[in-house]
């Protein structure tokens, strides 16, 4: 029989161990530093499983104003040369937005990598909800904090690659609505296919990125209503895709006219990047 004293003992162990926190699979998300800008800094505390993530801004002005806040995590973007976040719900923590404004219902956060600046812009939806507009430079971005904003990046539009089984299902159904073939010709052709399409898929990230670009350069001189039409041009870009693919139709038949689609693809796609 356990003596007393012991067993008294042994049920302090166990309580002590069942209130300790699982450092596996109970570990709390750690916040991830993305950008600093001398006092001035944002971090991002992800969640396990697609949840909401969280972020932690202080941003402190020239002017000696010091505001803190929190906020959801919208979605993110990566564009070639900016980082984009956008967030919802803020909520002060600490002080006051500048020049002691209501808290701004959402942001635009925008960080430009080689020319080291941090960007918040806000338009008013009305009511209490102010315009927001803040600057900062000289900045520093985290190494680990692109990481943490591509994995919260919408997922591409398709997936990329030429696994079998992928070739076997709509490649090669495409090829079989395109022309009678022998098998080994068929699944050659799918094959083909596939490899030509993957190039379609790298020229829709560059637009991706390009847009991207471009609405974050938007907003370096956007405030108040300028804002919001940022996001509106950046709709207008993606609609005019539809009219590019549109105004020339192709006149290459059977899987030649899979290939000559991939390759128009592609031309709206860098026509429409390439516009400043």
């Amino acid at each position: 029989m356990m003596h007393a004293k012991h067993g008294w003992a042994w049920a302090v162990a166990i309580a002590a161990a069942l209130a300790m926190p699982s450092s596996v699979a109970r570990a709390a998300p750690q916040a991830v530093s993305i950008v600093k800008c001398g006092d001035s800094a944002i971090e991002v505390t992800p969640v396990a499983g697609g949840g909401t993530a969280s972020l932690h801004g202080v941003i402190a002005t020239a002017a000696g104003e010091r505001w803190g806040f929190t906020a959801n995590v919208g979605l993110t973007r990566l564009g070639a040369k900016s980082r984009t976040i956008t967030v919802e719900d803020v909520r002060t923590v600490e002080f006051k937005p500048p020049h002691g404004k209501d808290t701004p219902s959402a942001l635009f956060i925008d960080l430009w990598l080689d020319d080291k600046k941090l960007v918040l812009r806000h338009a008013s939806e009305g009511g209490a909800d102010p315009d927001y507009a803040v600057d900062l430079d000289k900045c520093s971005f985290a190494r680990e904090g692109d990481g943490v904003l591509a994995a919260l990046a919408p997922l591409p539009a398709e997936p990329a690659g030429c696994a079998p089984e992928a070739v076997r299902g709509g490649y090669r159904t495409q090829v079989d609505r395109a022309a009678r073939l022998a098998d080994a010709d068929a699944a050659r052709e799918a094959q083909a296919l596939c490899e030509d399409h993957q190039k379609t898929i790298e020229a829709r990230g560059r637009l991706e990125q390009a847009l991207s670009d471009r609405a974050a350069r938007d907003r370096l001189a956007a405030r108040g209503a300028a804002v919001r039409k940022t996001e509106e041009a950046r709709i207008k870009a993606w609609n005019r895709i539809d009219g590019c693919l549109g105004a020339e139709p192709g006149k290459a038949h059977g899987v030649a006219a899979l290939h000559d689609a991939e390759a128009r693809t592609r031309t709206c796609y860098a026509k429409i990047a390439a516009k400043p």
